[in-house]
Parts: C-alpha cells; structure tokens; sequence
C-alpha cells in the first residue's frame, strides 16, 4: 500500500512538473539569437540615467523656468519575449527588450500632477520595438490625458514617416541652439488633422546624447500654447 501511494505521488508530482513545464514552453517561448536588443544607437538618442537633468525656458515668458530630472530608480526593462507572462509588454514586438524610465517636472503650474498639488508631474519615455518593424520612442505624457506617441524610430530616420501620433518633420546636423551644440538632431510634430487637446505635446526638437531641446504644449490651466526652450543640462548616458 504504501509503495503503490508512493509510486502515485511520484507519477502526480512528475505530471506536474511536466504541467508546468509545457505551460512555460507554450506561454514564455525561448527567443535564443532572435531575442533584440535595444541598439546603442538609440540609446545614445534617448536613454538616460539617474542624476540627469534639464532646465527650460518659457520663450513667451523668460521669467520662467522648468527644471527636468530623471526620476530615480524609475527605469524598467522589459524582456518582451513572455508573452501571458509578468515581464511581457504589450506595445512590444515577442522576444524584444523594452525600457522605460521618467521625467519629473519641476514646474507645478505648467506641469502639475493629476493627484499631488506639491510635485509637478511625470512624463515617461519608451524605447521598444513596436508591432510592425524598426525600433522606436515614445514620449507620453503620464500626467494626464495628453498627446502622447511615437516621435521618430530608426532603420532609418525617414523625413516625413508617419508614427501614430506624429510626423517625422525634419533631421539636422552640426546645429546650435542656444548656445548648445547639437551633433544630431530631429524635429516631430503632431499630425496635421490633429486638434490640440489640453497638455497636448507638439512640434518637438530633440539632440542625440542631450534630449529634448524644445518643446510646445497645450497647457492646461488657460488652453494656450507655450514654447519651452532648453537653456542648461547635464546628461548621464
């Protein structure tokens, strides 16, 4: 009797096992050579580490200023090659890495935060292979109901190319703004048939190794249309 309870408790436990395993296999396939990772390329557009920031200017009021932080210990990796599993990201191609870090506001007024009076709010970027080819970035809005979407993927960057929300307008080199020098950098904006919604992110300028350079938002406490222009920063890469 007792050898028959253990010789079942050993078929059960292997059957399990076996269970478990084959969940695995079907649920969270091994990716092997196939599994990508996000290129230095874009790295060096757009990944930066804890202790970065960036101060703006309000062109429209140059009294005003934005200071721009990497929020700590907010940066995620995604291995996007799970799918039904914990580490899966949705907006990700299978057996893709993802990573998301984000941005705290210094500016209340202009930034604030949909449920916090004393800190401003958060943007968020996300560098991932999306659905259909290429390697891209978002940059969202996390702070509220703002345009939020792809501003430019590479393989290559293509003048004019359509990502979601925005339009590829413009590239350019060997650029100086205000002062900063820009080795490379793009301009994207909001899809022309695109009506601006309160916070509402358009017509970005963007610089490899520096971030964002100039921005112009739909603000939300009166709707108007404010350009925010780099003027100070100190990246970590």
């Amino acid at each position: 009797m007792k050898k028959r309870l253990l010789t079942t408790l050993a078929v059960f436990a292997f059957a399990l096992v076996f269970f478990l395993w084959s969940g695995c296999k079907d649920d969270c396939p091994p990716c092997g050579d196939a599994y990508k990772a996000i290129p230095q390329e874009m790295k060096d557009w757009a990944l930066f580490e804890d202790g970065s920031w960036w101060v703006y200017r309000l062109a429209e009021d140059t009294t005003v200023f934005d200071t721009v932080r990497v929020s700590p210990n907010s940066k995620t990796f995604f291995r996007s090659n799970k799918w039904k599993c914990h580490d899966n990201n949705s907006i990700s191609t299978q057996c893709s890495e993802t990573i998301t870090y984000g941005l705290k506001h210094s500016n209340i007024k202009y930034f604030p935060h949909h449920a916090d009076t004393i800190n401003g709010g958060f943007d968020e970027i996300n560098l991932y292979f999306p659905h259909g080819g290429g390697v891209c970035m978002n940059y969202n809005n996390a702070a509220a109901s703002g345009t939020s979407g792809r501003l430019f993927c590479l393989d290559p960057l293509i003048e004019g190319e359509f990502y979601g929300n925005f339009t590829l307008i413009d590239t350019f080199s060997s650029y100086i703004f205000n002062g900063i020098g820009v080795s490379k950098g793009f301009h994207s904006n909001i899809i022309k048939n695109y009506t601006p919604e309160p916070g509402s992110y358009r017509n970005v300028y963007w610089g490899m190794k520096i971030g964002l350079l100039r921005i112009e938002i739909t603000h939300y406490s009166n709707g108007e249309t404010k350009n925010w222009e780099l003027i100070n920063y100190e990246v970590k890469q």
